[in-house]
């Protein structure tokens, strides 16, 4: 990833720090097998033409379609790989590994439309300290309040790994065995639960109905809590406009990413 402009020596150990807190947290979750990336033919928000999307005023059809269907081990992974995502949508992730005397939590804020991601990690005051936009092949990061940034090329991560977000990709696979799964309601959401077996982990998702999105998702080690991410304040109208700006002013919707040089 290079500097798009020359940035100042305290600017850049600012950003190198808060990138190093990402990393680090995102390398201990990638190495303890509790975030997976697999081709199962269900293609997730990561942009693709390929991914089932609704409406947001066809949600409840979604969520009514599941109410009538009697959901357990045998088919939960066929009504949810039913569900549709957003066409847009934005939502705060929380992500929390708990360890022996306590507990470390990220978190941040997924803005998504017209194929672009911004993502946004918080403070525990629930200011922004730095931003991740994703729009084609190319990454843009900065940290809050700077006129400079970084871009990139984004390879082959997704935008779900990037929040730190497991999908219900791994529910899917044709191998696992789902050892109990149901209909259950998480804050008056109509949700599908899965709970399955992974790399020595015990998985509990919860997978709205009425979005197509992960609502929740537990990891256990035994009968110990080792992880929890909790996606809330989802909303399935578009994001601003704005949001998709750089901090030199261009916006980045509707245009050629190729021609910012």
């Amino acid at each position: 990833m290079k500097p798009y402009k020359n940035l100042s020596t305290p600017m850049l150990a600012a950003i190198g720090a808060a990138v190093l807190v990402v990393l680090l947290f995102l390398s201990y979750v990638l190495s303890s097998g509790m975030l997976h990336r697999k081709d199962t033919g269900i293609v997730l928000q990561s942009g693709s033409e390929n991914a089932p999307t609704v409406s947001s005023g066809s949600q409840m059809l979604t969520a009514q379609s599941v109410a009538d269907v009697t959901i357990g081990p045998d088919n939960a992974q066929k009504v949810i790989a039913s569900l549709a995502r957003p066409e847009a949508y934005s939502c705060v992730i929380e992500n929390t590994l708990y360890y022996t005397g306590g507990s470390s939590t990220l978190r941040c804020h997924q803005y998504m439309r017209d194929n672009l991601v911004r993502i946004d990690w918080l403070a525990e005051t629930g200011a922004v300290q730095s931003t991740l936009m994703h729009v084609g092949d190319v990454v843009y990061t900065w940290e809050n309040g700077s006129t400079t940034f970084y871009k990139g090329t984004w390879g082959e991560f997704t935008d779900d790994a990037a929040a730190m977000l497991p999908t219900y990709e791994d529910v899917l696979d044709e191998g696992l065995v789902l050892s109990s799964a149901g209909r259950q309601d998480m804050e008056n959401e109509p949700c599908i639960m899965v709970e399955f077996e992974r790399e020595g982990y015990r998985c509990v998702y919860y997978v709205s109905a009425a979005s197509g999105l992960l609502k929740q998702a537990s990891f256990y080690q035994g009968d110990t809590l080792a992880r929890q991410v909790v996606v809330s304040n989802l909303k399935t109208e578009q994001p601003e406009e704005t949001l998709f700006t750089l901090p030199n002013g261009q916006m980045l919707l509707g245009e050629n990413t190729q021609n910012d040089e």
